[in-house]
C-alpha cells in the first residue's frame, strides 16, 4: 500500500535506472548536464487548472519549479487569493473573469494560447492530489508514449468508495482508450500528438474527451502506478451534472465498434489493456 504523503514507495518502473557518474557535483560536465536538463525541460509546460486553491497552490507551484518546470496556473473565477499567491510561487497565472467556467473551459483557454515553443504538456490538479515529486517519473518515459497518465487503482483503497466505483464503471466504458484511471488528472501529454485538438466541455469532461481522443488515433498510451490522495475537503464534483455531461460526452462523440489498434505500453508491470 503506498504512503499518501510520498511517491518513494511507488514502483517506479524499467526506465529508472541509469549507470552512475563518477564526477563532483560542481564540476564543468556535472554543471553542462543540468544545463541540459534545464534546456530540454523548456520545452514542457504544467497547466494547473484551479479555483479557489489558495491553501494548495503556492506549495504545489513551488515544488513544479524547483523540479525546473515552468507553470502556468487558470485561476476560474476564485474567490480567495489562489491567482495571487501562484503568481507570487513562481507561476504565470491566466485569471478567468466570472462566472465560473468549469475545469475543462479553463483548460481550453491555456491550451489555445500556447506558444508553439511547448513540445510538452503536464496536467495536474491544483488541490493537492497529485504529487509534483511524481514529474520526473513522467518526464523520464516521454519518449516512450504520446500519453502517460497516472494510475491510481493500485492504491485505490484509499479512494473514496463512491469515487472508486464511479472511476472504474468511467475506465471500463473507455476502456479502448488504453489508459486504466481514465479518470486521472495527472498526465503527460505529447504536443504533436494533440494536433490541434481542444477540448470542447466546460467541467469534469476533460480526461473522458482525451480518453475518446486516444481510442481514435493511433496512441501510444503508458500507465504510471501513483498514489491515490484525497484530502478532506469538498469535492468540487457535481456529482448527478457530471455523469450526464459523461454520457453527453460519449454519445457526442461516439463509441465505435472497430477502433484503430493501440500502441500500449506497460509501466512497472502493469499492463496498459488490461
Amino acid at each position: 500500500m503506498y504512503a499518501p504523503s510520498s511517491t518513494e514507495s511507488i514502483p517506479s518502473g524499467p526506465f529508472d535506472f541509469c549507470a552512475p557518474v563518477e564526477c563532483s557535483k560542481n564540476s564543468p560536465g556535472n554543471t553542462a548536464v543540468r544545463s541540459t536538463a534545464r534546456e530540454v525541460k523548456s520545452t514542457a509546460r504544467i497547466l494547473i487548472p484551479a479555483r479557489n486553491e489558495a491553501a494548495t497552490i503556492g506549495r504545489i507551484v513551488r515544488e513544479c519549479r524547483r523540479a525546473g518546470f515552468s507553470v502556468t496556473v487558470i485561476d476560474d473565477a476564485s474567490s480567495d487569493a489562489t491567482a495571487l499567491l501562484a503568481a507570487q510561487a513562481g507561476a504565470e497565472v491566466l485569471a478567468l473573469p466570472g462566472p465560473h467556467h468549469g475545469k475543462t473551459a479553463a483548460l481550453h483557454h491555456a491550451m489555445a494560447g500556447l506558444p508553439e515553443s511547448i513540445d510538452w504538456l503536464f496536467f495536474l490538479d491544483g488541490d493537492g492530489q497529485h504529487h509534483p515529486a511524481d514529474l520526473e517519473r513522467f518526464w523520464r518515459l516521454r519518449h516512450d508514449a504520446d500519453l502517460i497518465v497516472g494510475n491510481r487503482f493500485p492504491d485505490s483503497a484509499r479512494m473514496p468508495l463512491l469515487r472508486r466505483w464511479t472511476n472504474r464503471a468511467m475506465s471500463t466504458l473507455l476502456r479502448r482508450s488504453g489508459i486504466l484511471d481514465s479518470q486521472c488528472g495527472f498526465r503527460l501529454v505529447r504536443r504533436a500528438w494533440l494536433g490541434s485538438w481542444l477540448p470542447a466541455g466546460h467541467h469534469f469532461q476533460f480526461e473522458t474527451e482525451m480518453a475518446l481522443l486516444a481510442a481514435a488515433r493511433s496512441t501510444c498510451v503508458r500507465n504510471l502506478p501513483i498514489p491515490a490522495t484525497y484530502a478532506r475537503e469538498e469535492s468540487k464534483i457535481v456529482p448527478w451534472r457530471d455523469a450526464l455531461n459523461f454520457a453527453r460526452c460519449l454519445l457526442r462523440h461516439g463509441v465505435p465498434h472497430a477502433l484503430p489498434a493501440l500502441r500500449v505500453g506497460r509501466v512497472s508491470g502493469v499492463p496498459a489493456n488490461s
